[in-house]
């Protein structure tokens, strides 16, 4: 069991993806700049109005690209390792603590067949959508052990079909899903106001 800091937001932060955020509240200013200069992760969760998560991933510090001078910080974080918290802590940090359990995949083999499948889709969808770039995913560039993280970040998927796949604990389930998903809405890529709503939301498709 490992001790974190907790961020909650109302977003997904995926193993393996980037994310650039504003940060204005002071308690979490002052985790922020905790882990940048100590070098240790923090935790994010969905935390939405009617719900909150417990399946989250840690995100280190890439880089604090701006300090305002009333100390906001604009900054880069890059997201690891999937966990679920078992014990939070209120008054421990100006900010959450959490006691969490490392989440991990079950071990199989990955599916090239589906995960192929998957990336044709993808990458159709990848170069028919000129407004924004979405960059193109080949198989033999691959070197994360978790490709359907790669897929799912600018696959327009909502922020609780972000969550559930984040709780999956199974590539090729998850691989599967992903499938499924961009099934549905190649049809609707024809509608341009279906990729203004992906351009404007970071690849999430909410309506």
């Amino acid at each position: 069991m490992t001790k974190i800091g907790l961020f909650p937001l109302s977003i997904v932060l995926l193993p393996n993806s980037t994310m650039a955020l504003y940060i204005f509240e002071e308690r979490y200013k002052t985790l922020i700049n905790e882990c940048w200069e100590n070098q240790k992760p923090f935790g994010i969760v969905l935390q939405l109005p009617n719900k909150n998560y417990k399946i989250g991933c840690t995100a280190f510090v890439a880089d604090i690209m701006n300090v305002k001078p009333n100390g906001n910080l604009e900054i880069l974080i890059s997201g690891r390792n999937r966990f679920k918290i078992a014990k939070i802590y209120e008054n421990e940090a100006p900010y959450l603590v959490a006691d969490v359990n490392w989440f991990d995949d079950k071990e199989e083999i990955i599916d090239n067949e589906l995960l192929g499948q998957a990336l044709t889709i993808y990458n159709e969808i990848a170069q028919k959508v000129t407004e924004f770039k979405i960059p193109e995913i080949h198989i033999d560039e691959i070197t994360v052990n978790q490709p359907s993280f790669l897929i799912a970040q600018k696959s327009g998927l909502s922020i609780e079909e972000r969550q559930k796949l984040l709780e999956i604990s199974s590539e090729n389930e998850r691989l599967n899903t992903l499938l499924t998903h961009l099934k549905t809405i190649w049809p609707l890529i024809e509608k341009s106001e279906i990729i203004k709503i992906l351009s404007k939301n970071d690849g999430y498709l909410i309506i």
